[in-house]
């Protein structure tokens, strides 16, 4: 079995234990000894605060910045997306990149399984380390949920939805730390990740303090117990269990139930401190990594360096004319081309994500708009009449108009329609494909016919004057898989793979 080495800085800390899967970590030289890392509750803390921020941070490539290049992989990967070809996530867009296993691929196992190592690392130790019992349980209840949460990942990513075959083996499960004489584990199967995910989320919960007792302020990344409750409305939807995930969304709304504004839905999704944001990875000038994905997510500021993730214009056709969403969906050039020719390039920019000042941006994890059409969801499959009322609460506070009379698949459909809509560049598109064994659907754009577009210019004499450019419109370029079939349910080509290195490294694979 092949060694490897990862270095985990956590604070002034290095954990000389961790492997990602099968591939063994020899002891660092400048590593301290483990005994000391884990001696007090302090220390177990920032052992995993160190875990969250390799996880957001880490970059593979400029294209692949943490746990974000896997929501924009998906999303990339989706009905919604157009991407301009020429920078960033274009193998996913064309439904290379994880298939072929590289890149994103082969760092969403790395990272996720480095991750899983850490905090178990926290969970077999802190109860031992010097502290008050209270913190010892809810830092041991955070990375229990951290835990859970990446199981989620696996089990919603490497494999089909749960009742396509709850068997399929798709990822190991590893519960305690790793050392140089561990074993490397089986492939668990899908019902086994899911299972997991919950169990952890559910010792989570019963370990962290309420939102009165503990209070994390404004730091949105501390996972608190409405994030665990969002985490468990989302695994139990995924995982197809209807009634908890009622019972869980509806205990979260209980909780914070608020509905971001037109003017804060504009102000360009870039910041924790909404109030809407449950969870999100906040960003300063001197850790700002996980910013750059606004390079791919930002289309229309100048600031922005690649104007990747536009709208497909039929996405644009989904809103009705007085939701203020809609408004914010228009054709126009590249935003560093600011006095476009005659027949220029023109996408259909989306103005919801936007750089802050200095270009760093929070990254968005969970809002509470997501719990509503949780709630809504698994209320629709349980024939419960409220979902009706929590798909329009969302609508109404979009500006649209309530939905009436719906029921049944009428009503599913309406809330997967909303969930593109509201969760559009968060990352859920592809995940929401495979859950609902759905298949992706692109369709060209006539450019037959071109688009009109005004902007100002002085002349001489200091008068401002207008020039009217009619511009080439773009939709979808990529219309199938890149064998050339059509796009169906359950392809192959949707879902992460297990690396190679590791199918030649773990012999219980």
């Amino acid at each position: 079995m092949k060694n490897r080495i990862f270095k985990y800085i956590i604070g002034v800390f290095v954990i000389s234990t961790s492997l990602v899967s099968c591939s063994l970590d020899t002891s660092p030289t400048d590593a301290v000894e483990e005994s000391k890392v884990f001696t007090t509750t302090a220390d177990n803390e920032k052992v995993l605060t160190g875990a969250w921020g390799q996880l957001m941070e880490s970059f593979y490539t400029y294209a692949n910045p943490g746990y974000g290049a896997f929501l924009r992989a998906g999303d990339a990967m989706g009905s919604d997306v157009v991407l301009n070809g020429r920078y960033g996530f274009r193998d996913h867009y064309a439904f290379k990149a994880l298939y072929g296993r590289g890149g994103t691929n082969t760092h969403s196992w790395e990272l996720t399984y480095n991750t899983i190592n850490n905090v178990n690392h926290v969970i077999a130790k802190v109860d031992a380390a010097e502290g008050s019992v209270n913190d010892k349980k809810r830092i041991k209840g955070q990375a229990l949920a951290l835990r859970g949460f990446m199981y989620l990942h696996l089990a919603s990513n490497y494999s089909f939805s749960i009742d396509v075959n709850p068997n399929a083996l798709t990822a190991p499960i590893y519960l305690e730390p790793t050392t140089i004489n561990s074993s490397p584990k089986a492939l668990a199967s899908v019902s086994e990740l899911y299972n997991q995910a919950i169990k952890d989320l559910e010792e989570a919960l019963s370990l962290i303090p309420d939102t009165q007792t503990y209070k994390r302020g404004n730091a949105k990344d501390k996972i608190d117990q409405e994030v665990v409750l969002g985490l468990l409305s989302r695994a139990t939807l995924y995982a197809r269990d209807w009634e908890k995930a009622k019972k869980y969304s509806d205990a979260l709304l209980a909780i914070n139930s608020y509905l971001m504004t037109e003017e804060e839905y504009k102000d360009g999704f870039n910041d924790a401190s909404n109030k809407e944001w449950i969870w999100g990875h906040q960003q300063t000038p001197n850790q700002s990594d996980a910013s750059y994905q606004f390079n791919f997510l930002d289309v229309t500021s100048k600031e922005s360096f690649y104007f990747s993730f536009n709208a497909d214009p039929y996405f644009r056709e989904m809103f009705e004319e007085e939701d203020y969403r809609k408004k914010m969906i228009y054709w126009a050039p590249d935003p560093a081309n600011d006095k476009p020719k005659e027949g220029d390039e023109a996408y259909m920019r989306y103005a919801k994500f936007k750089f802050k000042a200095g270009q760093i941006a929070d990254i968005v994890l969970m809002r509470t708009s997501e719990i509503y059409l949780i709630n809504a969801e698994a209320k629709a499959q349980l024939g419960d009449g409220d979902a009706l009322n929590r798909l329009n609460a969302l609508k109404v506070a979009r500006g649209a108009s309530q939905v009436s009379g719906l029921q049944g698949k009428d009503l599913l459909e309406a809330i997967w329609i909303e969930r593109r809509k509201e969760l559009f560049g968060e990352g859920f598109s592809l995940v929401d494909i495979i859950r609902n064994q759905q298949s992706v659907v692109r369709k060209s754009y006539p450019q037959t016919k071109r688009v009109p577009f005004s902007y100002e210019v002085l002349d001489s004499n200091g008068k401002v004057n207008i020039v009217t450019v009619n511009l080439l419109p773009l939709g979808h370029r990529i219309l199938n898989f890149p064998d050339q079939s059509d796009f169906v349910p359950n392809s192959k080509y949707y879902l992460f793979r297990v690396p190679l290195v590791e199918e030649r490294e773990n012999g219980n694979i």
